[in-house]
């Protein structure tokens, strides 16, 4: 990487509400807790890189994400009409049972409407689920710069094709899409193409997940 966009915002809401409040009551407190999590976190998922491309007539988006042991890193570039943003977080991950992934870790972004750089917090929450027609993958994030946030539900049937449903905002900017993937003969690479409802354009893609 259906229901619908109010559904996939009701299955990322509960999961998050809490951890929200949190860092935007107090982001110092975060990056207190993540150093806890670094020290008592155990394993998480299997060590992976995932790269994206996705352009479109008036923006692209880049992001970059890599697991190394109990250790996650992430970065982001994107351009739009008048502007640009990038930022990058490094986290400290834990299994929460067989529920999800909690990544927890401090992050620094930037943007040409900031004045300079700014540092905060990140909390991640994701869930990969085997089903009988594939799998879904969720996640929901939050980051205390300019309160961004993003969820996605990827949908897939274990055969090289998968759709994902994405949602996000922050101060300055809110986007829903929507995006089809399809994976070459069982490997890392696919390609993808959806649509931007609050942009109202179409965008294309690839991405590579060693996941």
């Amino acid at each position: 990487m259906t229901p619908s966009g109010s559904e996939l915002k009701a299955t990322s809401k509960p999961l998050l509400s809490a951890a929200f409040w949190a860092i935007k009551k107090n982001t110092a407190a975060l990056v207190m807790a993540s150093g806890v999590f670094w020290l008592v976190a155990p394993e998480a998922r299997a060590d992976g890189t995932f790269f994206q491309l996705d352009l479109a007539p008036h923006a692209s988006d880049a992001v970059l994400g890599a697991t190394r042991g109990k250790m996650s890193f992430g970065a982001n570039f994107s351009t739009y009409e008048g502007g640009w943003s990038a930022g990058a977080h490094v986290t400290r991950d834990f299994v929460i049972g067989d529920i999800a992934t909690l990544k927890v870790g401090p992050s620094i972004g930037s943007s040409d409407a900031m004045n300079g750089t700014k540092l905060g917090g990140k909390v991640i929450v994701e869930r990969y689920q085997p089903t009988d027609f594939g799998f879904v993958f969720l996640s929901g994030q939050y980051n205390s710069i300019e309160n961004d946030w993003f969820t996605l539900a990827q949908f897939g049937n274990g055969k090289g094709l998968s759709v994902d449903l994405t949602a996000g905002g922050s101060d300055t900017y809110s986007e829903q899409s929507v995006a089809v993937n399809y994976r070459f003969d069982d490997g890392p690479t696919s390609l993808r193409g959806g649509y931007r409802f609050d942009a109202q354009e179409f965008f294309v893609g690839l991405s590579v997940n060693t996941y």
